[in-house]
């Protein structure tokens, strides 16, 4: 945790915002350790403008119905935040994404089964940072004036970002 996998999805999910030309829709589901089928479909419903009325007192399969009845007409890019075990995509109402589709998931997580179960057909390993590139990372958003400003400060921040063990610490 903390080695910039949220931060990464932000910049994808920013990008694709801009050029909505490509996407009809760009979801984003933080799904975290209580993530379940109810919970992804819940944010879906907001995002897709799924008429009310067939939605509430329904079943979960008629929301994955619904979800996937939207979904199928759609361009689409869903980014899923922090799964902490696999998620069945189409029990949520995911439409099949496969190489010959133009719709898109991506999503992070700590865990490499968790790629393997969902089966993710690209994974992006980000490690921390060398200490080095932390240090440095640090005294650009800090700024050398404030680095300067005071002699014990340059030791306390080399303690700092080393207490951080190479994850991308900045304020």
């Amino acid at each position: 945790g903390g080695v910039g996998k949220t931060t990464l999805l932000t910049r994808i999910n920013n990008e694709f915002l801009k050029t909505r030309v490509v996407f009809d829709a760009v979801i984003w589901v933080t799904a975290s350790r209580q993530a379940n089928v109810e919970k992804v479909q819940q944010v879906l419903f907001n995002k897709l403008e799924i008429p009310k009325d067939k939605w509430e007192g329904s079943s979960e399969d008629e929301r994955k119905e619904a979800i996937f009845n939207v979904l199928k007409t759609k361009k689409f890019v869903l980014l899923l935040d922090d799964i902490w075990e696999p998620l069945d995509l189409f029990a949520v109402g995911i439409p099949p994404v496969n190489d010959g589709s133009t719709s898109k998931v991506v999503f992070t997580t700590r865990f490499s089964t968790v790629c393997r179960d969902m089966g993710a057909k690209k994974g992006i390993k980000v490690k921390c940072l060398a200490w080095e590139e932390a240090f440095a990372l640090f005294q650009t958003y800090v700024g050398e004036d404030t680095i300067n400003s005071h002699p014990h400060i340059p030791k306390l921040a080399e303690i700092v970002v080393k207490e951080c063990d190479g994850l991308p610490l900045t304020l």
